[in-house]
């Protein structure tokens, strides 16, 4: 009874594997793609686009305050609504700004962070292939798939769809005790159906750990609230301090600026820790400082000081990694996601990652194909095959 239970739990799960993988393989198959480029945005942006954000004189040994790169965006467009600046990474980098304007599509422009020139500006939300708008077009495609919240929504949910097909795949391709070694091995000089259901099966076992960290932190990626949710119905998980909020700021009200904020912020923040990025929020009343500690998971840094654009008192601070357990645990889905945790080791291995989609899509059809062609002949040599009359003649 036991043998018959498991032969129908095969069965469905083959069925599930099956086509869960061919209906939506295109897509994962595209985000993973674009997930092991965007494991080197940073660099391929800069190599791409060194025009706009490399210093011309290169290293910077001194670069200019905040403000120099929000007034050269705003010289160059009058008016302009600064919504944020971040700094150079490195001594080469140039100052990325994010702006608004009625007179330009442009909402990111590039400014030296030795001279304060403007180097040069690009519409991030642009759907072009071209050198200046295709790696910010591969980030809203992998978070969003260019349908903004909506998007984002569909793939947490397409992120647990993955979680059920690795699983499938997994049980699937579990081998019986003994047999490891021949499961994650390839013969050679065979078929194009053995080859490829050897492939699939061993690339699938060795790195099916690796696949559901991804697609589980993908969950969290799509879906913030309700993995929150999940995190706070069994760790303690407090307020969540973005939320602040003061008085909007009134047209023509003093306030600290961007020079001002940058200071509060490293005041307020470990001596050891970086600035990275500012963000002036008039609607609510504050700028937002990022800021990268030394023992930080992440490029653009996880803690957060929220400043009062007015006095330039700290209203609150978001700090994930000196927080409790199910703070750090909603802190480390990007970075483990992004293959930013352990620096370059992991952003290789994210990135190689990211092709297995399709080595799972290929030779999942080829297995697919080959099994449907083997069918369509067995039906065929059975209507073929001379009856019992024409045998007894």
């Amino acid at each position: 009874m036991k043998a018959k239970h498991r032969k129908t739990l095969r069965t469905a799960l083959s069925t599930l594997h099956r086509w869960v993988g061919l209906i939506l393989g295109v897509v994962l198959v595209l985000a993973g793609l674009s997930g092991s480029l965007l494991a080197f945005d940073h660099e391929l942006d800069g190599w791409l686009n060194s025009a706009m954000l490399r210093n011309r004189a290169g290293v910077c040994a001194a670069p200019l305050p905040p403000s120099a790169a929000a007034q050269a965006v705003q010289q160059a467009w009058p008016g302009a609504a600064v919504n944020a600046i971040t700094l150079p990474e490195s001594a080469a980098d140039s100052y990325r700004v994010q702006f608004k304007h009625a007179s330009t599509a442009d909402n990111e422009a590039g400014v030296d962070a030795c001279s304060g020139q403007l180097l040069a500006s690009r519409n991030r939300d642009a759907v072009s292939l071209d050198s200046a708008h295709v790696m910010p077009l591969l980030l809203r495609w992998h978070m969003t798939l260019l349908q903004g919240k909506t998007g984002r929504e569909v793939l947490g949910w397409l992120a647990v769809a993955w979680v059920v097909l690795l699983l499938a795949g997994v049980y699937l391709a579990w081998p019986r005790p003994g047999h490891w070694r021949r499961s994650v091995s390839v013969t050679r000089g065979v078929g194009a159906f053995r080859t490829s259901y050897e492939l699939h099966r061993a690339a699938g076992l060795i790195s099916a750990v690796f696949l559901l960290v991804v697609a589980g932190t993908g969950f969290f990626m799509g879906l913030p609230q309700l993995g929150r949710q999940l995190v706070s119905s069994v760790m303690s998980v407090p307020v969540d301090a973005r939320t602040a909020k003061l008085a909007p700021l009134a047209p023509g009200e003093t306030e600290v600026g961007w020079d001002g904020a940058a200071v509060k912020a490293r005041a307020g923040s470990p001596a050891t820790a970086t600035l990275v990025m500012l963000r002036r929020d008039a609607a609510n009343g504050v700028y937002q400082a990022r800021m990268r500690r030394a023992d930080d998971w992440q490029p653009v840094g996880t803690l957060r000081l929220f400043i009062d654009m007015r006095s330039g008192a700290q209203v609150s601070a978001a700090d994930p990694l000196s927080g409790t357990t199910g703070q750090r645990l909603l802190a480390v889905m990007f970075p483990l996601h992004s293959g930013s945790l352990f620096g370059l080791p992991s952003r290789i291995l994210t990135a190689v990652l990211g092709l297995l989609p399709l080595l799972f899509f290929v030779t999942g059809l080829v297995i697919w194909i080959s099994r449907r062609r083997l069918k369509h002949r067995g039906r065929l040599a059975a209507a073929q095959a001379p009856g019992p009359t024409a045998r007894r003649a």
